[in-house]
């Protein structure tokens, strides 16, 4: 599994979401997603007797592309129409209190909001083997759509949410990550990246180390977001002279807009059709 996972991210088909301790580097939670295409989700619900994650993993497995690409995530998100699957959400409270568990619950459900807010998503699926944390995501606004008990016994609870439940429910957490707006600025994909790592505290020199580029590259790449943002709404970052209060000011903004770091497909326009693939399989 783990080496499938490895593969999976390689080829951006998932998204993964960690949380660790900077002085030891424990990995406290491991969260891992993908948007499905309707034929996966269509043929996963019409096997009852298979818990849902099991399914997807499995087709996985023996070839089947079930998980969208980086091309049909954006014409789908900018249709509206992601289906996200939580493939797996691994918390190790370890020798923590209640408390300090409940702390780390929060900072991950920060997370999960902040790797998923700002897409265009019309459903949200994820199941739990256990019916404490069936609660938990109750309490964040999902219902149970089914039960499955595996062949070991293991209780398989599978629970949504859709796009209309998060506008008639506004209040619950869960309809914060459904967003439809479009994005403003039309970041590159390599504009959206040096963004995220720099919401994320990752400075440039590491960034550049990342993706192997030169300093003066990723200062051109910044030059060119700024070129974006002034297009389209100079007030927004023209008036600080200084790069670093220019910065301030867009990512403060983009914490509130994490649309315009999500792939969107502009050239379709607003109403573009989303994939509709016949199953969940190559063929």
């Amino acid at each position: 599994m783990p080496d499938l996972i490895s593969k999976l991210i390689e080829r951006q088909v998932v998204k993964a979401y960690v949380i660790d301790e900077t002085s030891t580097g424990r990995l406290r939670w491991f969260g891992l997603s993908a948007f499905v295409n309707p034929g996966a989700l269509s043929t996963a619900l019409q096997m009852p007797t298979t818990p849902f994650r099991q399914f997807l993993f499995n087709s996985v497995l023996h070839g089947g592309s079930l998980f969208l690409s980086q091309k049909q995530i954006a014409a789908a998100n900018t249709a509206g129409d992601l289906i996200l699957a939580v493939l797996l959400c691994q918390p190790d409270v370890g020798e923590y209190t209640e408390a300090q568990g409940g702390l780390l619950f929060r900072i991950g459900y920060e997370s999960f909001c902040f790797a998923h807010s700002g897409f265009g998503l019309t459903g949200f699926w994820q199941e739990v083997s256990d019916q404490k944390r069936a609660e938990v995501l109750a309490n964040l606004g999902l219902e149970l759509h089914r039960k499955v008990v595996a062949e070991d016994g293991t209780q398989n609870l599978l629970l949504k949410y859709t796009s209309e439940r998060a506008a008639a429910n506004p209040a619950y957490a869960m309809s914060f990550i459904f967003n439809r707006l479009p994005p403003r600025f039309g970041f590159s994909i390599g504009q959206q990246q040096l963004l995220e790592s720099a919401l994320l505290d990752t400075s440039d020199k590491d960034f550049a180390t990342r993706y192997h580029l030169t300093d003066d590259a990723v200062k051109k790449r910044w030059r060119a977001i700024y070129d974006r943002v002034n297009l389209a709404e100079p007030s927004l970052v023209e008036a600080e002279g200084a790069g670093s209060n220019q910065r301030r000011l867009l990512l403060g903004y983009l914490r509130r807009h994490l649309e315009e770091l999500r792939p969107y497909q502009r050239s379709r326009g607003p109403h573009c059709p989303a994939p509709q693939p016949s199953d969940g399989f190559q063929k």
